[in-house]
């Protein structure tokens, strides 16, 4: 074995001791899919977090969203399609056209018009409190995302990131 196979074994066997109910954190900050793309924005700077779980009006969840989704949506310009999908959303089957004028102004406005579910990721993970460790760290991994959903008997208990999982390895 090389030791970079011995580090990675030593990490894994540790991390493997470690359930997630001990590192994670149980403060979750929920952020309502109806929400516009301005108010999330003011949302995450507010609470100093970089992305959170998206409940519906029942409190079911339904997806994530975090500032690299804000991000791609602030660097794209809206067209006129998404514009009109928008409206249909916002005024039901029985609304209005939009005429050139409306579509401008709210092209010029998305932010505000836009909500959080028109730019979530709808597939969340999630993972059990009794999980341990060294299973969450290589889904993250082999996933590329940031943060892990706790559930008990499925339901929201916590969040796991892997600032995290960083910070437990540092007192260690």
């Amino acid at each position: 074995m090389t030791n970079n196979q011995n580090i990675k074994q030593i990490i894994s066997t540790n991390l493997a001791q470690i359930p997630i109910s001990e590192v994670m954190s149980k403060t979750i900050l929920t952020v309502y899919e109806g929400w516009s793309i301005k108010r999330l924005s003011q949302f995450f700077r507010k609470h100093h977090i970089s992305g959170a779980p998206v409940i519906a009006a029942d409190e079911e969840l339904v997806g994530v969203v975090t500032q690299s989704d804000i991000i791609k949506f602030e660097s794209s310009d809206p067209d006129k399609q998404q514009i009109q999908k928008l409206i249909r959303e916002y005024c039901g089957p029985f609304g209005q056209e939009a005429d050139e004028t409306e579509i401008t102004r709210i092209q010029q406005r998305a932010n505000e018009y836009c909500t959080v579910n028109s730019i979530m990721t709808k597939q969340v993970l999630s993972i059990d409190q009794e999980s341990n460790l060294d299973l969450a760290y290589k889904l993250m991994v082999e996933k590329n995302i940031h943060r892990l959903f706790v559930t008990q008997r499925g339901l929201l208990i916590g969040v796991l990131t892997g600032m995290d999982i960083l910070r437990m390895l540092q007192k260690s």
